[in-house]
C-alpha cells in the first residue's frame, strides 16, 4: 500500500524505505523565535522531541492598553474600567497564545517501523493515510493581501502574519480524522520533522 505525503496541497518530495542509521541532534530554524526538534532512539523505535516556538507579541494592542491604563489612573473611581479594559489589552498583547493549545507545549512523536505514536493514540501504519503540514491559522499555505488597511487592521493582520508563521503541525490523517501530532513550528522545523518522521515509518516516496 502506498501512503501519501502531502504538505497540504504540494506532495512532499521525500526519500522512501530509507533504512541507514538514522541521524541524531537537532533541527531548527534560522528565525528570532525558533521551534526544534530532537531526534533520538529507544529500543528499535525513533523518538521526536519537538518543542514549539514562543508565541510573538502584539506591541500594538500592549501599547494601546498602556495608554488606556494610563487615561484611566487620573479618573479613579471611575477609571477603574478604562484600567481594566487596557490590563486585558495588555495581557491579549504579551502573555496571551492565540494558537490552539496543541502548538503551546512539547510534543513527542514515537515512531515504530509499523506505527505512530503521539497525542496518547497508537496509529496503525496501514490505517494512515497521509502525513502533511497544516497551518492552524491559515488553514493551509497561502498568502493573504489586503490593499490600503487601515492602522489597526494592519497590525492586526501584521500580527496574525507573524503567529501563523509558528503555528504549522504535523498532522496524521486516518480513518477519516486528522490528529495534530506536533504544532508550534516554522516552516522549516514542520517539513524537516515530516520528512524523519515519514523515512522512520518507512512511508514510500509519493508518485
Amino acid at each position: 500500500r502506498r501512503h501519501r505525503l502531502s504538505d497540504g496541497g504540494r506532495r512532499a518530495v521525500l526519500g522512501g524505505n530509507q533504512k541507514g542509521a538514522p541521524r541524531q541532534g537537532r533541527r531548527a530554524s534560522a528565525m528570532k523565535q525558533k521551534s526544534e526538534y530532537v531526534r533520538s532512539e529507544r529500543g528499535g523505535d525513533t523518538l521526536f522531541t519537538v518543542t514549539p516556538a514562543p508565541a510573538p507579541k502584539f506591541i500594538y494592542l500592549g501599547v494601546i492598553g498602556a495608554i488606556a491604563v494610563v487615561m484611566g489612573l487620573p479618573m479613579l473611581p471611575l477609571g477603574i474600567v478604562l484600567i481594566g479594559i487596557g490590563g486585558l489589552a495588555i495581557w491579549a498583547a504579551f502573555i496571551r497564545d492565540m494558537r490552539p493549545p496543541e502548538h503551546r507545549g512539547t510534543s513527542v512523536i514515537i515512531v515504530g517501523p509499523d506505527r505512530i505514536e503521539a497525542a496518547g493514540r497508537t496509529f496503525k501504519a496501514e490505517d494512515i493515510h497521509r502525513l502533511l503540514i497544516r497551518n492552524a491559522v491559515t488553514g493551509q499555505e497561502g498568502d493573504v493581501t489586503i490593499v490600503n488597511p487601515s492602522v489597526s487592521v494592519a497590525a492586526g493582520m501584521g500580527y496574525r502574519a507573524k503567529v501563523a508563521q509558528i503555528a504549522n503541525a504535523l498532522t496524521l490523517e486516518g480513518g477519516g480524522k486528522a490528529t495534530v501530532l506536533a504544532g508550534g513550528m516554522d516552516e522549516v522545523t514542520a517539513y524537516g520533522l515530516l520528512r524523519d518522521v515519514s523515512r522512520a515509518i518507512g512511508f514510500e516516496r509519493a508518485a
